[in-house]
């Protein structure tokens, strides 16, 4: 009977203009490095092309990894990141856009350990953005706060989240500008505050065909107006204002 591994790597994967096999490429590179072993990569894939099933069998030798063919969901990270958890096996789920990394050999261990103490049930790491993949820059440390959900955030992509697989949280699927704040707002009701990972540890890549590059204003309005409608404006501290600030802003 095999065992199930303690991390899965949930890898979202799609074309990316013809530039995400190689992104994932730099990716499965970087985890050959970390010093923690007991993981698997699960790459949900909705490319039309080749390249991300190629350089998924590359590091077939090197890694544990499943790609599995995804073209029937919605083509939108959050359909795409849900698939992944679906088919993962480990006892903990770590997101990973396929365009960033982890920069940091012991990210894993860490977040293996910090799932170690009684009540983690997720965990925020620290990021840094890059242009070159050896620069880092902005540094950021993870930390809540009741308005995260209205597109103010101060955690960083789904790439810093990990999570006890043993759940009922997915990405909301009608959402794809502010997928990450509905997912933080969705762990911090479930499990309470987060674990933070101060260390940066993972590399945000940024370049000219990321998906946040590309969101309309008319997407921004209606997805602030979704988040009021499902989860209503609360009483907290400058809710209303921070849907109004976000809706007016969208309208230009």
């Amino acid at each position: 009977m095999s065992t199930a591994p303690a991390i899965s790597i949930c890898i979202p994967a799609y074309d990316m203009g013809g530039a995400g096999g190689e992104y994932l490429g730099y990716s499965l590179e970087r985890l050959t490095r970390q010093g923690f072993t007991d993981f698997e990569v699960v790459v949900s894939d909705q490319s039309d092309g080749s390249g991300v099933a190629e350089t998924c069998a590359a590091y077939a030798d090197r890694l544990t990894i499943r790609r599995v063919a995804y073209t029937e969901g919605k083509r939108q990270a959050s359909a795409n990141s849900n698939n992944a958890m679906r088919h993962a096996n480990g006892r903990i789920l770590k997101i990973l856009f396929q365009d960033d990394f982890l920069c940091d050999d012991s990210a894993l261990q860490q977040v293996f350990d910090a799932f170690q103490e009684p009540g983690c049930k997720w965990a925020l790491m620290g990021s840094a953005v890059t242009r070159d993949c050896e620069t880092l820059e902005r540094p950021m440390v993870p930390r809540w706060h009741d308005r995260i959900r209205w597109g103010f955030n101060t955690i960083s992509s789904p790439s810093v989240l990990a999570l006890e697989a043993r759940h009922d949280l997915w990405f909301d699927e009608n959402l794809q500008w502010l997928m990450d704040g509905d997912m933080y707002q969705s762990c911090h009701q479930a499990f309470g505050d987060p674990v933070i990972l101060p260390d940066t540890l993972v590399a945000n890549r940024i370049h000219e065909g990321q998906v946040s590059a590309g969101v309309s204003r008319k997407l921004r309005r209606q997805e602030v107006v979704y988040t009021a409608r499902k989860g209503g404006l609360t009483r907290a501290k400058g809710d209303l204002r921070a849907f109004l600030y976000q809706y007016l802003k969208a309208l230009g």
